[in-house]
This record gives C-alpha cells, sequence and structure tokens, in this order.
C-alpha cells in the first residue's frame, strides 16, 4: 500500500511540475507573439510609406535645375532619367599687330565664332544608360555627333564605362588646355583630348585608391578612322591607351604646399595605315594661318603624351606637357615630331578673397604665361616651331563666362613647308605677333 501511495504521489508531484512549467512558460510565449506581432505591423507601415512616397514621386511633376556652366537638367522625381542642355561659344577678335600684307586676308578687325556647340546629355536608370549629342560648328566644318555610354561602375567600381560613339572620350593631356582656351600649335593639330573618333573606350574612373595613390582614369580605346577625320569616312584602324594618376592623392602638405593635386597623365595612340599629316597653326586667331603644313600620306603613325599638373597653392597652379609623334608611310616621306608645352596659371584677385584669391566658381582675374617649342623633322629638313605669350583672363562669378586677352608670338624658324604666316611677318622675319579677344560662354 506505500508503494502504490508513494507511485501516486510522485505521479501527481510530477502532473503538477508540469503545470507550474506551463503556467510560467505562457506568459513568456504570449510576450514573444506580441514582439513579433509589432515588429510585423512596423514593417508594414514602412512599406505603406515607401510605397506612398513612391507613388508621390510619380505623381510629382520632374525638377528643373540650372547649374551656371553646367547646362539645364531637368530629371524625374526619383532620378530615374534626366535630359541636360548645355551650350558652349566663343567668339574671338584677332589683332595683328605685325601684318605687312593686309591685302593677303589677314586683316585686322577680323571676327569669328571659333565653336558653337550645342549638347543634349540623356540618361536613364540613374545613369546607367548615357548618349550625348553635340552639333560641332567650327571654322572647318559642321557636324553632328553622338555618343552612347554604358555605365558598369554603378554597379561596382571595379567595373568600366562602356562608350562607344564619335569621339567617346579618351582623356590624354587634360591639363594642357586648363589655363588658356586652346593648346599649344603642334598639340592643337595633333592631341588626342577630342577622343578617338569612331571609336569603342573602356574607361575607368571610380577605381578605389592604392595606398596615397589614386588612379583617376584608366581607358582603352579601339576603332576606325583618323582622329579628327571621322565624318569624312577614311579608312584605317587605332588604338590608345590612356591613364590618369595622383601619385599622392592622400598625402599631407609639405612646408605649406599641397602635394595631394599633383598629377601625372600618359597618353598613347597609333593609327594604322591612315592618311596622316603634320600640321601646326595658331590654334586661337582668325583664319588660321599655318606655321608649317606638311601633307598627309597613308601611313602608320604612333602619339604618345606625358602630362604634369601641380596647383601647390590656391593661387598658384603649374602645366608641363610633353608630345611626340611619327609617321612611318612604309617606304615613303616620314616625319617625326616632339612639343614641349609649359603653362602657369596665377590667381590675382577674387571678388571675395581680395588679392591673390580667385576661382572660377568665385570669379576674378588671373594671368597664365604659356611656352611651347616643337621640333618638326621631315624631308625638307628640320622646323623649330615656337609659341610664347600671356593671356590676362577674367571670370565671371559663377564660371559662366570668361573675357581673355591674349597676347601671343608665333613663329619657325628652318625649314617650314607650307607655311603662311610669311604675309603678316615683317620682312625679313620669322615670327609675327598678335593680340587676340576672347569670350567664352557656357550656358
Amino acid at each position: 500500500m506505500n508503494k502504490v501511495l508513494k507511485k501516486a504521489l510522485g505521479f501527481a508531484g510530477a502532473l503538477g511540475l508540469t503545470a507550474v512549467m506551463v503556467l510560467a512558460a505562457a506568459p513568456v510565449q504570449a510576450s514573444d507573439v506580441d514582439a513579433r506581432i509589432q515588429v510585423l505591423e512596423r514593417e508594414l507601415v514602412q512599406l505603406k510609406q515607401n510605397q506612398e512616397s513612391a507613388l508621390a514621386a510619380e505623381m510629382k511633376g520632374p525638377s528643373f535645375k540650372y547649374r551656371p556652366g553646367g547646362g539645364l537638367t531637368i530629371a524625374a522625381a526619383d532620378n530615374n532619367w534626366s535630359v541636360t542642355l548645355k551650350q558652349r561659344l566663343q567668339v574671338y577678335h584677332t589683332l595683328w599687330l605685325s601684318n605687312e600684307n593686309p591685302e593677303a586676308g589677314y586683316q585686322n578687325l577680323e571676327t569669328r565664332i571659333r565653336r558653337f556647340r550645342p549638347v543634349i546629355d540623356v540618361s536613364s536608370q540613374q545613369g546607367f544608360y548615357q548618349v550625348t549629342w553635340l552639333l560641332n560648328n567650327g571654322s572647318d566644318a559642321t557636324t553632328f555627333g553622338g555618343d552612347g555610354f554604358i555605365n558598369f561602375d554603378k554597379l561596382n567600381p571595379w567595373l568600366p564605362s562602356f562608350g562607344w560613339g564619335a569621339s567617346p572620350g579618351l582623356s590624354v593631356h587634360s591639363q594642357a588646355g586648363a589655363f588658356r582656351t586652346e593648346d599649344s600649335p603642334l598639340l592643337d593639330g595633333l592631341g588626342m583630348s577630342g577622343g578617338q573618333d569612331g571609336s569603342f573606350v573602356l574607361s575607368w574612373k571610380k577605381l578605389p585608391g592604392m595606398g596615397i595613390s589614386k588612379i583617376t582614369n584608366l581607358q582603352v580605346a579601339w576603332g576606325q578612322d583618323n582622329q579628327d577625320e571621322w565624318a569624312q569616312g577614311q579608312d584605317g584602324n587605332n588604338v590608345g591607351f590612356a591613364l590618369g594618376l595622383k601619385p599622392l592623392a592622400k598625402a599631407k602638405g609639405m612646408g605649406g604646399l599641397a602635394v595631394s593635386n599633383l598629377s601625372y597623365s600618359f597618353g598613347y595612340q597609333a593609327h594604322t595605315d591612315t592618311p596622316s599629316g603634320v600640321r601646326a597653326r595658331t590654334p586661337n586667331l582668325a583664319n588660321r594661318p599655318n606655321l608649317i603644313n606638311i601633307p598627309a600620306v597613308n601611313a602608320d603613325t604612333t602619339y604618345m603624351a606625358h602630362g604634369l599638373g601641380w596647383s601647390p597653392l590656391k593661387w598658384l597652379s603649374l602645366s608641363a606637357n610633353f608630345v611626340t609623334y611619327e609617321r612611318d608611310p612604309g617606304g615613303g616621306v616620314d616625319a617625326e615630331a616632339s612639343d614641349i608645352r609649359l603653362a602657369a596659371r596665377v590667381w590675382l584677385w577674387g571678388p571675395k578673397s581680395g588679392m591673390m584669391g580667385g576661382s572660377k566658381g568665385e570669379g576674378g582675374v588671373y594671368v597664365a604665361p604659356l611656352y611651347s617649342a616643337a621640333d618638326v623633322d621631315h624631308a625638307g629638313g628640320n622646323s623649330d616651331v615656337t609659341n610664347t605669350g600671356v593671356a590676362v583672363v577674367y571670370n565671371v562669378p559663377g564660371g559662366w563666362m570668361q573675357i581673355h586677352g591674349v597676347f601671343d608670338t608665333f613663329g619657325c624658324e628652318g625649314a617650314c613647308p607650307g607655311a603662311s604666316f610669311a604675309d603678316v611677318a615683317e620682312d625679313g622675319e620669322d615670327s609675327f605677333n598678335t593680340f587676340t579677344f576672347v569670350i567664352e560662354y557656357k550656358f
């Protein structure tokens, strides 16, 4: 009887303990369920808010934003697409300070429109797809170019953007034209700043930094047609490579001088079996007389460019460029050329910062001295083409207009085939002086 009673009591105790545990756990489970319900309710509220925001964005009209010098941008409320309208206008007025023969066509009071370039940029999928249309009205012809881009770097900075079209852009010596509206004569004639015409370009511009250094751009291009000749349908193949580097991007200043903005650029371009000539002409003058003009022949050509840029102080910027060019026609008349260009920009005054201040956004006045010397070897001999000058530039606050006053001396010594500047040089001289008044407007 005692054993039966003990078993009954033990069974009853187990039931009681189980009941106590169940009763104790019930509030805990109920509390957990309540917490989960609250999380679901918050998520539901967030989803409703997101849906309402998306619906409001769809109902809201596009935004209009104008940035002086950067154009008018019309964008969807959710930034899914945008259209930007830009305009660049350059008007040049040339005074020939040494003109021995006005009847030759180089009279004073010559005014011309150097560039009239409306641009339309269209992007979709928040900039993943982009198309650019450009109407180029220059001194030689009026052409219409279009470029397309797929920006894979929006997905990952290690991925490139892919461009194709008339001149999708190959950055080679960007410092060369940083201070004046034009490059030196040979850089202007042989440079690649306009890109490889009729090409495909892979471009990396968002690569992560490497230590204290940073690659600002890395580009590979290939395509057809000679540079700046795509509209004429000339044959030939080309390949190109460009590299931009800031070797001390994350370094601190040294002795009060900034070093993080020190930049280096390198460019290479090769053309096969493409009509190529060597011409150096005044880059910013009406009628643009030739300093040298070697006729084009079918040839294989190579072009390499090195550039350095540095702004050690806020009011001082320095630029140096060196380019080489070789033409091998395969048994015909070859040619070689090299050009060195040194330039500086010194800010004299800004409306807010005063003396030794100013910037493109703030506005102000700077001076830009330039020295350029090109050496050209060809079948007729050797030619030394030079350009020395200084520009005084007033920048309208906001960066939408610049007014240049440019004094230049141009010349060519030695054998200078095709030169047409003799009409404006003094008798017995191989150089001439000009003053050019330039207005550059950007919408």
